[in-house]
């Protein structure tokens, strides 16, 4: 087990926990599901408004986005889909990343990401979507109070009346539906590191989200710019370095395939810059000169090439695509796996448990599995021996 010291200095490991093949993995598989939902949805929201391909993909490409744009009623309720499933992806891939990086804190180094998106995916997923859609249906309903009461005090004379004596109500009403507020901001954050290191039920979640919003206020707020800054970060400094790496591996292998290899990597970024080209943008328009650290450095051309080159273009550029794809999952690693170590503190400030000391439900049922699986051994010789006496008495008898 990984000694913490349970304040902010734990929340600067939160890098080098995110740091590992298996963590990046699975935010890398929750983004690319999530992710490839919202495209597909948000696109078919963008036609069934009347919007042509052709337009969608010279303004968007892979980032679609209807920020300004008039939908009919049916066009925002197949975007909302979209947004639901991101959201879904997102909540399950970081509760996979808190589970591994809880094992990994508990000292168990060989828990496999199948295990982790197993025990988000198949277990916990219900009370992952449930605690904050509980937390919402409870301010929806205190907001609808609200209406209802406001329609009574359209009502002549006592209303009027009835508003002004009970305005303290009102108020404190008002109050509470401002911190039900807060504890959805907060649920929505926290639940994934709340099931993956208590190993709960939603009831838990629930919670844990109100407990901690109310116990822990200024150090939750604390924590999780940290926990923002030391992300923002680490995906420069691998954005940085994946760059350098790039420019490396191009001049070395046009060391060795010459010219042809120099036209095939500029056809691939050429693409790969087409492809995602509003992100190229807003990265000139927050870094200006900077960006080409750790982005692309000038604008690419296609290049008229011959189709065996233009077919192994496409394919490189493809996976450039998913290389960043893998780039863009390590600072939202680093931001889960920070999740899991804020949670861990803030337990252990309020509560006084470390829930890295204790026995979860999944490693109480592999401890039951595993001595289900050692009885049968025992009982073998046993037999082995009842058999043995069987011949022994009749060896005598005879």
């Amino acid at each position: 087990m990984i000694t913490m010291r349970f304040d902010f200095r734990d929340i600067f490991r939160s890098a080098r926990l995110a740091f590992s093949f298996q963590r990046i993995w699975i935010q890398f598989v929750g983004l690319i599901a999530g992710y490839a939902s919202y495209v597909l949805l948000t696109y078919v929201s963008l036609i069934l408004s009347g919007k042509s391909f052709n337009y969608i993909w010279n303004e968007f490409r892979l980032i679609p986005c209807v920020v300004g744009i008039h939908l009919p009623w049916y066009g925002w309720v197949v975007y909302g889909i979209g947004i639901a499933i991101l959201l879904f992806f997102w909540l399950i891939s970081s509760m996979g990343v808190a589970r591994a990086t809880y094992m990994y804190l508990k000292g168990n180094t060989f828990y496999t990401w199948k295990e982790a998106m197993a025990f988000a995916l198949k277990k916990k997923a219900g009370s992952v979507i449930s605690t904050p859609i509980a937390i919402f249906c409870i301010a929806f309903f205190i907001g609808l109070g609200g209406v209802v009461v406001g329609l009574l005090g359209r009502i002549p004379y006592v209303g009027e009346l009835g508003i002004s004596i009970f305005s303290t109500v009102w108020f404190a009403a008002s109050l509470f539906l401002v911190f039900v507020t807060l504890a959805l901001g907060v649920s929505l954050l926290l639940t994934p590191a709340i099931l993956a290191t208590t190993d709960d039920d939603a009831f838990e979640g629930i919670f844990q989200s109100f407990s901690t919003l109310y116990g822990q206020p200024w150090r939750l707020i604390i924590y999780e710019v940290l926990v923002v800054l030391i992300s923002i970060f680490g995906f420069g400094a691998l954005s940085f370095f994946a760059k350098r790496a790039w420019n490396l591996m191009t001049t070395i292998l046009i060391w060795g395939m010459g010219d042809k290899y120099a036209e095939l990597s500029y056809a691939a970024s050429a693409l790969f810059q087409n492809l995602i080209y509003p992100a190229v943008n807003w990265s000139r328009s927050l870094l200006g000169e900077y960006s080409a650290y750790f982005f692309f450095t000038r604008d690419f051309i296609q290049l008229d090439l011959p189709i065996i080159m233009t077919i192994s273009s496409w394919i490189f550029g493809l996976f450039l695509l998913l290389i960043g794809g893998f780039i863009v999952s390590y600072p939202l690693a680093i931001f889960n796996a920070g999740q899991c170590q804020i949670f861990l503190i803030l337990k252990k400030k309020k509560d006084d448990e470390n829930l890295l000391e204790r026995k979860d439900k999944e490693e109480e049922e592999e401890e039951v599995e595993e001595e289900k699986e050692e009885k049968p051994e025992e009982k073998k010789p046993k037999k082995e021996e009842k058999k043995k006496s069987n011949k022994k008495k009749e060896n005598k008898t005879k």
